[in-house]
């Protein structure tokens, strides 16, 4: 470079000095408003009718292959089917085979309901009343396929009196408005039966029956219908919504006649 600032031979032209381009700052992410949620197809009432739906239908399999479960075991498995008596089961000891099949026909056995009698068909078959009782379970009978037989002995007033109460309807605040009702299942006192009797109403096993007591023994007898699956043929409600079965308590009243004889 000379002195009037023209580059000599030989020098190559300066190249002017720019500033380094400052990074374009990046684009703020988009934050939706407070409150705002990304809408889905269907809405979420409609998602929740069909998983009610689902859950219903669910229940409603699950009891009818309970019940199918159970009838398979009686008729394979006990005593005298086609299991030989693979799982045992001893004679009961408040209702022989010849005082039930008086009652309901064919040939019915009556067998204790215990050890895995009481853990598979004990799943479905009535025990609301007296659950804890030494019981029975009649199958092969023609007037009902299923039914249960529970004796309770000593102080006969009052374990009859907590199962009267127990059978009583009731309610359960949940909170928040919100109330739970239970309609109980007493079906109506039987007089002439016993010193005290009254009829249950059915069951999610489709049984009823009748609780009796005499002294200080205490009775229940529950009988299913004639057929494994077969509906209830005279079926009525009482005032307070308990639906009932008028055959079925009085079939359960002449087995429990047997028991108390």
């Amino acid at each position: 470079m000379n002195e009037a600032g023209e580059p000599t031979e030989g020098t190559p032209p300066s190249t002017p000095t720019q500033p380094a381009p400052t990074p374009a700052a990046s684009a703020p992410a988009s934050i939706p408003p407070s409150g705002w949620q990304t809408p889905r197809g269907g809405g979420a009432g409609s998602g929740c009718v069909k998983i009610a739906l689902i859950l219903v239908t669910l229940v409603v399999v699950a009891a009818v292959g309970l019940l199918v479960l159970a009838g398979t075991f009686v008729n394979n498995l006990a005593p005298g089917g086609d299991g030989e008596g693979l799982i045992g089961g001893g004679d009961c000891p408040f209702l022989a085979d010849a005082d039930a099949q008086a009652v309901l026909g064919g040939q019915a056995e009556a067998l204790e309901l215990e050890g895995l009698y009481d853990a598979s068909i004990g799943i479905i078959i009535d025990k609301r009343v007296l659950p804890e009782a030494p019981d029975c379970f009649v199958t092969e009978g023609e007037r009902a396929f299923l039914a249960r037989i529970a004796v309770a002995d000593g102080n006969g007033a009052g374990v009859f009196a907590a199962e009267r109460q127990r059978a009583e309807p009731s309610s359960q605040d949940q909170g928040g408005g919100v109330t739970l009702e239970n309609p109980g299942y007493f079906g109506g006192d039987v007089p002439g039966l016993g010193d005290e009797a009254f009829c249950t109403g059915i069951s999610d096993a489709i049984m009823g029956g009748v609780l009796v007591r005499q002294g200080d023994r205490v009775v229940y007898v529950s009988v299913g219908a004639p057929e494994e699956g077969q509906q209830v043929p005279d079926m009525d409600m009482t005032p307070d919504g308990v639906v009932t079965s008028p055959g079925l308590c009085g079939l359960a009243q002449e087995l429990a006649q047997a028991v108390l004889e």
